[in-house]
């Protein structure tokens, strides 16, 4: 099974997703000649003399196909797209009514189980949403730490781009967590990761500068530099999870200083220039520097 594979995009369908969207395609699959390996120069051609029969002596022959450069023709596994669709993973649906005929009809056609949590969340909603009572619902499996809960609730919330005198002034809230080993920090990291589909998790002990922002990578089948998007720019619109933050290089730590302030990466690599959007939150979690 492989863990990736290439999708063929036509007509109105092209350029309408981004990196890092959710998307449901339907198509049909097909087996297409591997272009990057057809481009590549053949094997040189060989000659040698013909020394064993006299009658061809001081002829050139050619032995084989592979001394011709004929190479055998390989195939790869494509899907050829008839439809696309965008899953919009931070909607919002409307709270039914039960009053109404059609929302009573919508809610008898769900199951038991499903009628239990809607009625569950109805009656939370109408009597105890508060901040407090939301906090608890934070990493509900990690015991106290209110005031942590309460700062990663309000990073999930986010605040208000606003925009004064020309200049954009950023919504979303940068958290770090600084606390010893043991105390649930990658807990945390790890719960938001799942409670988000968009998001990304990354270590930092791991990661370099290129794989958090962007990188430019030559495409094997057309040979061109093409912009290949990291961590921050899959997590547009989102959260990026960033463990063990003492552990990164300075270097890599100052590559991410504009996208954490400005929310926008610029690449200037092989003739490439381009400024792409980094409208991200980093939560990130670190050890204190005399820490145990």
């Amino acid at each position: 099974m492989p863990r990736s594979i290439d999708v063929i995009l036509k007509n109105f369908a092209v350029d309408c997703v981004k990196p890092g969207d959710k998307i449901i395609l339907t198509g049909a699959l097909i087996v297409v000649p591997e272009a990057s390996k057809m481009i590549k120069p053949g094997f040189k051609v060989f000659t040698e003399k013909q020394t064993m029969n006299s009658r061809n002596e001081g002829l050139n022959s050619v032995k084989g196909l592979a001394e011709l450069g004929v190479k055998e023709l390989s195939y790869k596994l494509s899907l050829l797209s008839q439809s696309i669709y965008i899953r919009k993973t931070l909607e919002i649906p409307k709270i039914m009514d039960t009053k109404t005929s059609l929302d009573q009809n919508i809610f008898n056609s769900l199951s038991h189980d499903q009628q239990t949590v809607y009625l569950r969340i109805r009656n939370f909603v109408e009597n105890n949403c508060n901040f407090d009572e939301l906090s608890k619902l934070v990493a509900p499996h990690i015991y106290g730490m209110e005031e942590i809960k309460k700062g990663i609730l309000l990073q999930l919330v986010g605040g208000t781009h606003k925009t004064a005198k020309g200049s954009k002034l950023r919504g979303d809230l940068n958290v770090c967590l600084v606390g010893d080993p043991g105390t649930s920090k990658s807990n945390f990291l790890k719960w938001i990761n799942k409670f988000i589909p968009e998001s990304v998790y990354s270590c930092g002990k791991t990661a370099s500068g290129a794989g958090l922002t962007a990188a430019v990578t030559k495409d094997p089948d057309t040979g061109e530099f093409t912009i290949e998007a990291g961590a921050l720019m899959l997590a547009d619109n989102s959260i990026c999870c960033l463990d063990e933050f003492d552990k990164m290089n300075e270097i890599d730590v100052i590559a991410i200083h504009e996208a954490m302030e400005q929310q926008t990466i610029s690449i200037n690599k092989a003739g490439i220039h381009a400024t792409l959007n980094a409208r991200t939150s980093i939560l990130a979690a670190c050890n204190p520097k005399f820490g145990r």
